[in-house]
Formats: C-alpha cells, sequence, structure tokens
C-alpha cells in the first residue's frame, strides 16, 4: 500500500504542475496528463496485487484491508478528469487574476495531503502511534481544503467577466481537488478504525 500511496502522491504534484501550466497560459498539458494516466495504470496494477495479499490474510484484518486498498485506488480518481477539463478550458486569466493564488492555495493543500498520505501509508509499517497522529494531520488537511474550497467556489461564482461556462469549467477542477482529497481523507478514516479496533 506504501506504492499505492507514493503514487497518489506523485500523481496529485502532477496535477499540481498541469494547473500551474494552465494558469501561466501553457496549453500544452498533454506531458502532465500521460504521466498521470501511467500513474493510474500503476496504482490499478497495484491494487489487484494488494487484494490478492489482502485475501491471503488473517480474517480479522481482511475486511478493513480491503477498504484501504479500495480507497487507496479511489484517491486517483480524480486526476485525470482535472487534468483533461483543463485542457478544455478556452480561457487564460490574467497574470493579475485574484484566482491564481486562490488555485495555487489549493495546490499547495492538494500536495500536502498527498505527502500525507504516503507518510501514513509508511508509518504502517514502522510505527502504529505515529500512524494514528498522521490520521488526525490528514483531517486538517481536509478541513484547509474545504475552506479553499469554498472561498474559490464563491469567487468564481461572482466573477461577472468569465464565461459561465469557463466558471462552471474552472469549478470542476477546484471540485476535483476537493474530492481527491476528501478520497484521502477517508483512507485514513479506514486507517484509523483499524488502528483503533486492532
Amino acid at each position: 500500500m506504501e506504492a499505492q500511496s507514493e503514487l497518489a502522491s506523485k500523481t496529485f504534484k502532477e496535477l499540481g504542475i498541469c494547473i500551474i501550466d494552465y494558469l501561466n497560459g501553457n496549453e500544452n498539458l498533454h506531458t502532465s496528463l500521460q504521466k498521470i494516466r501511467n500513474n493510474e495504470k500503476e496504482a490499478n496494477k497495484l491494487r489487484r496485487k494488494n487484494l490478492d495479499i489482502v485475501a491471503q490474510a488473517v480474517n480479522i484484518y481482511r475486511n478493513d484491508l480491503f477498504r484501504v486498498v479500495m480507497k487507496l485506488s479511489s484517491v486517483m480518481s480524480n486526476q485525470i478528469g482535472a487534468s483533461v477539463r483543463l485542457g478544455k478550458i478556452r480561457y487564460v486569466p490574467r497574470p493579475d487574476d485574484q484566482m491564481i493564488p486562490k488555485f495555487k492555495n489549493s495546490i499547495t493543500v492538494l500536495i500536502e495531503m498527498g505527502d500525507e498520505l504516503r507518510n501514513l501509508m509508511v508509518s504502517l509499517s514502522e510505527n502504529l502511534i505515529q500512524a494514528k497522529d498522521k490520521c488526525y494531520k490528514i483531517d486538517e488537511i481536509e478541513e484547509k481544503v474545504d475552506e479553499i474550497y469554498r472561498d474559490l467556489h464563491g469567487f468564481l461564482y461572482n466573477r461577472e467577466d468569465i464565461l459561465l461556462r469557463v466558471i462552471m469549467q474552472l469549478l470542476s477542477v477546484a471540485k476535483h481537488i476537493e474530492e481527491a482529497c476528501d478520497h484521502a481523507s477517508s483512507v485514513a478514516d479506514s486507517v484509523r478504525i483499524i488502528l483503533d479496533t486492532h
């Protein structure tokens, strides 16, 4: 599961690069999109392998571990959608546009979430007390993401200088970020259940 979480972390960072490229007016997002797709393919292979390993585990842990593996897989489901949508948006923000720092804030927190998810999976094999702390840290990050998303959502809806369809596309990208972090938080919840019950 460490390798699965490592790919999720890399994909979060790649989505961040993709969004920065878009904000800077670089419409060629193909490289980031390909890296995200490759990471997802690798993560799917790892998911199948991890499910096989868990299927052979002791019964008492099996269902909980299945849940963690599947939730880790769902963490990867939003990045391709966000990067594809970015490539379809026919609007380049001005360098002084206030949405740029708002999107950058969401990227910073997204990357922090990916790193913390990876750290959580590593700590499961090294230090279970630290793993519980990582779960709480992920909860804190998820709250920050929700706050940033609400702020960006309100900001974009109040824009009169951008076509509504562009606003909807940008909101869709922001929603993908928020959902990816929700999935990571859900992984932490499942890990917490394992730590508290076993």
